[in-house]
């Protein structure tokens, strides 16, 4: 972390406290298309590229686009809000002269929307959502494409995430890595993607910094 001028920030799990309404509207999107699963199964299947978790779990490939839209429409129906901690960590941060951004597996127009909700906006100069690349996480592109967008170095950046796509991602651009723990997965499976550093959450990044 010596020498970090940037940190982005995966959004659900990490920022956002949304699995309950995610695991929830994931749920009714599931038994709509008559497949039970239980949170052990949903956890196992789960991942930032929902498309993925579709396939694993028989949703048809002809369905994920009214799946989509009838997981947001449930998702909506609970606001997430964010971690307490979370406007004052990214005050700490940004006082201290850091460059701040989001790099998210979410849909555009809901991250965007939460963003402006919580009055979040503010902190972050690049938000960098699903749509606007073509490959996924783990993939290396979301985050290479936020670092342009910021005109940062990968080694001068941190990347905290609460998922093993999230270190994997950040790895491959060569930023240093964060891992926070989340309901989105078990800690082991953070352990196994060897993230530079894990916390309990982001919260307990500004100490890292001596803030």
């Amino acid at each position: 972390m010596k020498g970090a001028t940037a940190i982005l920030f995966d959004w659900d799990g990490t920022l956002l406290d949304s699995f309950p309404a995610g695991y929830r509207a994931s749920i009714a999107v599931l038994q709509h298309y008559g497949i039970e699963i239980d949170l052990t199964r949903f956890l196992e299947t789960y991942s930032p590229n929902w498309y993925e978790s579709y396939e694993k779990l028989g949703v048809p490939r002809k369905e994920w686009d009214n799946a989509d839209q009838m997981w947001r429409r449930t998702y909506h129906q609970e606001p997430s809000d964010p971690f307490p901690f979370v406007v004052e960590t990214l005050g700490k941060l940004r006082h201290a002269g850091l460059t701040l951004g989001v790099v998210t597996a979410g849909n555009r127009d809901r991250v965007r929307w939460e963003l402006n909700r919580h009055r979040l906006e503010e902190f972050f100069e690049a938000v960098v959502c699903f749509e606007d690349t073509e490959e996924k996480k783990p993939h290396p592109a979301p985050l290479a494409l936020a670092l342009e967008q910021l005109d940062v170095a990968a080694t001068a950046t941190v990347y905290v995430g609460d998922r093993p796509e999230d270190i994997l991602m950040g790895q491959r651009v060569g930023a240093y890595t964060i891992a926070v723990e989340s309901e989105y997965g078990p800690r082991t499976s953070l352990e196994d993607a060897g993230p530079d550093l894990i916390l309990p959450d982001a919260g307990h990044i500004p100490t890292r910094f001596g803030l």
